[in-house]
């Protein structure tokens, strides 16, 4: 790219080159006439120093020529007759305008390269936090896995039984810190820009709804017929982890967890519905916030990540979360992201049915 960008440069500045000089001659040639060629050479030079600036020498070489060329040319026509010596003002004028010209130019592009090096300084930076949580939080968890395998080793060779009670718990708040440990490093990643990509949401869903059911005694249903859309299948899998993670702790068996995912209005609406013990209204405004937790939560409190994750994916992509809850009969999440539609399948690569399919009808799963 750099090459082509010099080319560029390269044949531009010839081709000014040539463009000035005919008009240049054409300014000594037009007694009487030299106002228009005398003009097209300090306007071309005006438009191309505005597409790329010259280093400082050349376009100091350059504006002397132009400005002792026509300069000269004025000069010699009014010395003739042919025009009149206030005429010749023009030289300085349009040495004025131009100075000013460059001046604003090379301000504005030395604005634009503080603009890039400090979105490039940021991205070092934000690449280093990643890479830090990323490292850290495999360091935490590997240290944990290995406390937690002789805690839970003890517990289970131990006769004693407040031996055997108390490694359990060590066990239970290490599997806590662990997922801790693992919602900060999703925290961290899920906002990091990543290119879109085309996501079969029917399918999606349907693969969710699959490894959700054997993991909790609920009535588990999804419905989508959005079809494939461009976006991030690895963030829309994580907040809906999040949303259904949050939705078990709080629902018992028999309550229904539901997910749904429609097209409307040039948005993506996904939303996770349960019929769970709900939250209270006081908590409504602050479940998003990191580390908060419903204030009736009780043993079934999580690391209060879950839901700050949500939010910090929706908004990093332009998108919106919102929650309805009422206590005592269930809880519904609605996120809204912009519908972006995929590009159409190349000819020759018909998508594979067999795989996918939209979840036009609830499928009620028990485990």
């Amino acid at each position: 790219m750099s090459d082509i960008g010099s080319r560029f440069k390269i044949v531009l500045a010839a081709t000014w080159a040539v463009f000035a000089a005919v008009n240049c001659y054409l300014t000594f040639s037009l007694p009487g006439r030299e106002t228009i060629p005398f003009h097209l050479v300090w306007a071309s030079f005006a438009l191309v120093y505005g597409i790329c600036p010259w280093p400082r020498r050349a376009t100091l070489v350059v504006v002397a020529v132009i400005t002792m060329v026509t300069g000269v040319a004025l000069v010699r026509h009014a010395m003739a007759g042919t025009i009149e010596w206030e005429e010749c003002t023009e030289i300085v004028l349009m040495g004025t305008i131009i100075s000013i010209l460059i001046w604003h130019v090379n301000r504005q592009w030395a604005a634009q390269a503080r603009l890039r090096a400090l979105q490039e300084a940021d991205r070092h930076r934000s690449e280093q936090r990643e890479n830090a949580a990323r490292f850290g939080s495999h360091e935490v968890r590997t240290r944990l896995t290995i406390a937690r395998g002789y805690a839970q080793l003890i517990a289970d060779q131990s006769a004693e039984p407040t031996v055997r009670e108390d490694a359990e718990l060590v066990v239970a708040e290490l599997i806590k810190a662990s997922a801790l440990a693992t919602n900060l490093l999703t925290l961290v990643r899920v906002v990091e820009p990543s290119a879109p990509e085309p996501v079969d949401v029917d399918q999606l869903l349907a693969e969710i709804l699959r490894r959700w059911s054997v993991t909790a005694d609920r009535i588990w249903n999804a419905r989508s017929t959005v079809g494939t859309l461009q976006g991030d299948s690895e963030r829309l899998e994580a907040i809906l982890d999040c949303l259904l993670e949050n939705a078990v702790k709080f629902t018992g068996p028999g309550d229904t967890i539901a997910m749904a995912a429609d097209a409307e209005g040039g948005e993506l609406v996904l939303v996770v519905r349960d019929t769970g013990a709900g939250i209270p209204a006081a908590d409504l405004d602050t479940i998003f916030d990191t580390f908060r937790t419903g204030a009736t939560a009780g043993e079934r409190a999580g690391s209060g990540l879950g839901l700050a994750i949500v939010k910090a994916v929706a908004e990093a992509r332009g998108g919106t979360v919102s929650v309805a809850s009422s206590l005592g009969r269930g809880t519904t999440f609605t996120l809204r992201f912009p519908l972006r539609p995929a590009p159409p399948i190349p000819p020759g690569h018909p998508p594979d049915s067999a795989d996918r399919g939209p979840l036009n009808e609830p499928a009620g799963v028990g485990s």
